[in-house]
């Protein structure tokens, strides 16, 4: 599993909280906090660097480079039926999330792919489309290698 760093331009309360949650002692009944930026070193099909939405065990401030491990990719349809950019989801590199590996996870943590929705929605403070999927880690780590290899082509830095 690839570890990344996203660069954080905003955090914000979420409803991404554990069923069971007494090991950690936290109260979470809000959610953990999660964190919008982008991956550096990055190009997605429009030529901006991924979008990437994290879970964090503290909120993080804007300018923050968070590490991270890929957990998903939320797909999204834009208002008219268009495919939107796909958004990296991840969690930071904290042992609280030990046991948020992979898609399948995302159920026991309340974290399926609206409530990833609803917090991208408020951290861009517009609509973000339609949730059509959630894609699994391995997608999450083919669209990191992708979007790696486009910026070294545009850089020039490909061997």
């Amino acid at each position: 599993m690839p570890r990344i760093t996203v660069d954080i331009d905003a955090t914000a309360s979420s409803t991404i909280r554990k069923s069971d949650d007494g090991a950690s002692g936290r109260v979470t009944s809000q959610g953990w906090p999660v964190g919008h930026g982008c991956v550096p070193d990055t190009l997605d099909a429009d030529g901006l660097p991924l979008d990437a939405l994290v879970v964090m065990p503290e909120p993080a401030l804007a300018g923050a480079t968070v590490p991270a491990w890929p957990l998903g990719v939320l797909h999204r349809v834009g208002a008219e039926s268009e495919c939107a950019a796909p958004v990296l989801l991840c969690v930071a590199e904290d042992p609280s999330f030990i046991d948020l590996v992979d898609t399948h996870d995302l159920p026991r943590w309340h974290a399926e792919g609206d409530a990833w929705a609803a917090v991208l929605a408020r951290l861009r403070r517009r609509a973000v489309g339609k949730v059509t999927d959630c894609g699994t880690r391995a997608e999450a780590e083919h669209l990191i290698s992708d979007a790696h290899h486009a910026y070294e082509r545009l850089t020039g830095c490909l061997e």
